[in-house]
């Protein structure tokens, strides 16, 4: 079953007689369960098309089918679409507040959507990512940047997704905190046998994490390679 399905979709920006087509004419079906990758160079439009899934970008046109619902344009995602479809940035330092505290970045998706037992799970979800409780009393910039990402992942992981979507996650980390991480990835889609959706511009990443790729050029697939074809790329 499809968890992802667009027809034609198509995002501009600009003034009136100098709009440019970032997305155009994009066909995507991911399905549940897989990892899928999105590559290509800087500018194709991997980024946006992540930005409109998350609802973040609501400004689209064409079809878009998410989690089983028709999504409408200019409206926000709300009730179990909300919930269901989660985000982590490239840069957790610019995700994450530098004035508050990794227990109330935590707590607050929790407040707001009328979770319980609201202390338990932020231990419970800052344990999953493998870091110690006490963390939750520091603020981000008493963090490493590989601590910060747990702590976004963490937080994305809060309400339980069947939608994860992963804007170069490792993109601003050492190339051993890269591992870490994507190998955390990993095992959190088993465990909470979630979809991901990956951007990055590293061909063995994606190699490393993904069921299937499509490669974007001009704001529109180019192709989709299978996972042998991925490690053949």
């Amino acid at each position: 079953m499809s968890l992802i399905h667009s027809e034609a979709l198509g995002v501009e920006f600009g003034e009136h007689g100098e709009r440019r087509h970032i997305l155009q004419d994009l066909d995507l079906t991911v399905f549940e369960g897989e990892s899928f990758g999105l590559v290509g160079r800087s500018g194709c439009g991997k980024s946006t098309l992540l930005r409109v899934l998350a609802g973040i970008n609501r400004v689209w046109t064409g079809k878009l089918r998410l989690l089983d619902r028709d999504v409408v344009p200019g409206r926000r995602f709300v009730g179990d679409l909300r919930r269901g479809v989660q985000m982590v940035f490239q840069d957790p330092y610019a995700s994450l507040h530098p004035r508050h505290t990794v227990g109330r970045a935590l707590t607050e998706p929790l407040v707001v959507h009328g979770v319980s037992d609201v202390a338990e799970r932020v231990v419970a979800a800052l344990s999953e990512v493998k870091l110690d409780p006490a963390v939750a009393a520091r603020r981000p910039q008493q963090l490493s940047g590989g601590q910060r990402q747990r702590v976004a992942i963490a937080r994305a992981l809060l309400l339980q997704p069947r939608l994860l979507l992963l804007d170069e996650p490792t993109a601003a980390l050492d190339l051993s905190v890269q591992a870490e991480i994507l190998n955390l990835l990993n095992q959190l889609k088993r465990q909470h046998a979630m979809t991901l959706v990956l951007v990055s511009h590293d061909r063995d990443v994606i190699a490393h994490m993904c069921d299937r790729a499509a490669e974007m050029r001009g704001g529109r697939i180019a192709r989709v390679l299978t996972g042998g074809e991925l490690r053949l790329a």
